[in-house]
């Protein structure tokens, strides 16, 4: 495995962990843990997608 592909393999276990987050947040009512697992979701899509434009973009040119 590339070590391109272990870190969008990270960046999309990070991101479903952080979904599951957001789901056990709301049951539990907490405000708290809803904003850290969103905020977290976010930075982590994020930071996959500007990886992911940065190898397209060294790949093609």
């Amino acid at each position: 495995m590339k070590k391109e592909q272990i870190i969008f393999l990270l960046c999309a276990i990070f991101t479903t962990f952080s979904i599951i987050g957001i789901g056990i947040s709301i049951a539990l009512e907490s405000l708290l843990i809803f904003s850290l697992s969103i905020l977290l979701a976010t930075i982590c899509c994020g930071v996959g997608f500007t990886l992911r434009k940065k190898l397209a973009a060294s790949t093609n040119g």
